[in-house]
């Protein structure tokens, strides 16, 4: 049996809002039901969010949407949470996942779960050539592809903060070797935390292996601390839509300067002007015009139809 955790116990303080963090909609939707979404998209067999601040709010999101839940009563480390987990869904491989890690995609796992196969490794890790890696933890090479050690930047020394490879937080574990970490991770560091990135180093010192998988895009592998990276994120799945109607051959006569969700489809030979905003399950069809600054939400837009510009369709509305 394979297995998801998703880490979602943080309070999220840098978001300014009573809200937990990963309830914060990207793009119109929390970000953890996004990374969970991903996660049963992979074909994990279980689903698992870890919570702990703003449970009481965050649970039931999670249970409306069949995802299974354990709390960390005390914020303890990574190391911590995930033993929480492990301890109420036993399985063979697991995933690690962050709930505020909303653009991670599918093949991205797949392929971070197929590397710690092929490598024999007990472990593997999501790395990232960061632009900026301050605040990471850094993935010190052990040869080719294994890792030797993960070293958290309160803890390093002057030349492993020069290394720009950094840990994304995601991982994924054969199932007994990942009991057998979490039993001998410490707290002995700077934040007296248990970090699960100690594990890469019990995992190479052992002979066990730890894999080091490289993203290939930044942008996918950064996570949500603040408003504006809430932001930013939203831009970026929308840029993703706008990519997928193009790919599909709709015109935008601005790409950079709309807002589509997730449910719009088009149809080839509609356009798209500048600044319109198209959600929920809005539909245009073959050689619809939608005209600059239009607002369409679960709209359809028939063959042909040409709306001018600022049209406002909204929910239950219709064309009038």
């Amino acid at each position: 049996m394979t297995a998801a955790v998703i880490l979602a116990a943080g309070a999220g303080k840098r978001m300014h809002s009573d809200l937990p963090k990963v309830m914060h909609p990207v793009l119109g939707r929390p970000m953890v039901l996004r990374v969970a979404d991903m996660a049963s998209s992979c074909g994990f067999d279980r689903i698992v969010a870890v919570v702990g601040h703003g449970r009481e709010r965050l649970i039931p999101l999670l249970e409306d949407c069949g995802i299974g839940w354990v709390v960390q009563e005390r914020q303890l480390g990574t190391a911590h949470a995930v033993s929480c987990a492990t301890g109420s869904v036993a399985a063979d491989e697991y995933a690690i996942l962050l709930g505020d890690v909303p653009l991670l995609r599918a093949e991205t796992v797949v392929s971070l779960m197929e590397a710690r196969r092929s490598a024999g490794a007990s472990m593997a890790v999501l790395t990232a050539e960061a632009p900026d890696p301050a605040g990471y933890g850094r993935i010190v090479r052990k040869s080719g592809n294994l890792v030797d050690r993960i070293v958290e930047e309160r803890d390093a020394d002057e030349r492993t903060r020069l290394i720009r490879e950094i840990n994304t937080g995601v991982m994924a574990f054969e199932g007994r070797a990942l009991s057998g970490f979490i039993g001998q991770i410490g707290n002995d560091n700077a934040q007296g935390e248990f970090y699960l990135t100690d594990a890469a180093a019990l995992a190479s010192a052992g002979g066990l292996g730890c894999a080091a998988c490289l993203a290939r895009d930044w942008e996918e592998v950064a996570g949500v601390n603040d408003p504006f990276q809430l932001a930013e994120a939203s831009r970026a799945l929308s840029r993703r839509n706008v990519e997928r109607l193009t790919a599909a051959g709709v015109r935008f006569t601005d790409p950079s300067g709309v807002w589509v969700e997730d449910g719009v489809t088009a149809s080839g030979g509609s356009e798209i002007g500048r600044f319109a905003r198209l959600s929920g399950a809005t539909s245009l069809g073959e050689g619809s015009v939608v005209g600059d600054g239009s607002i369409l939400e679960d709209a359809a837009v028939p063959s042909g139809a040409v709306l001018p510009p600022y049209t406002v369709i909204l929910r239950g509305g219709g064309l009038g």
